[in-house]
């Protein structure tokens, strides 16, 4: 449903909204819920909105340091995998090994996070719920 990076942007907003101390803006509650009102329907431009609402002076540094965190045990963990596929399969794997993707490989809880974190009254409690969720799928897919 979303590529790595999509993945990633969206595991990154949740979690900085996980760590923040203080309660939203109501501003940028506001701009979070506009941007859940619009997510299922319309995943790709919802995502790039929360790039857009990431830059908030109020999340920036918390949203930046959980990205480069989760996109770098993403790259771990995906070379870790790779070095262990190729020394196991077999060419009549290859088609198969070739079709693997992030989405595919983990049914992915990112979709349901963010419709209900993004549309939640409180956005900071619902992704509090959902954080411990997103890294353990993170770290066992």
């Amino acid at each position: 449903m979303f590529n790595h990076l999509q993945q990633i942007t969206i595991e990154a907003f949740i979690t900085a909204l996980a760590e923040l101390d203080a309660p939203l803006p109501a501003d940028l509650q506001k701009q979070i819920n506009q941007v859940g009102a619009i997510f299922s329907t319309q995943p790709t431009v919802a995502i790039d909105e929360l790039v857009k609402l990431a830059e908030h002076p109020f999340i920036n540094q918390l949203y930046q340091q959980a990205r480069v965190k989760i996109q770098s045990e993403y790259q771990t963990k995906e070379r870790n995998r790779n070095r262990k596929l190729v020394r196991e399969i077999d060419d009549s794997q290859d088609e198969e090994y070739n079709n693997l993707t992030l989405d595919n490989r983990t049914k992915s809880v990112i979709p349901e996070a963010a419709g209900e974190v993004l549309q939640a009254d409180n956005p900071q409690r619902k992704a509090k719920k959902y954080v411990v969720e997103l890294k353990i799928q993170r770290v066992s897919s």
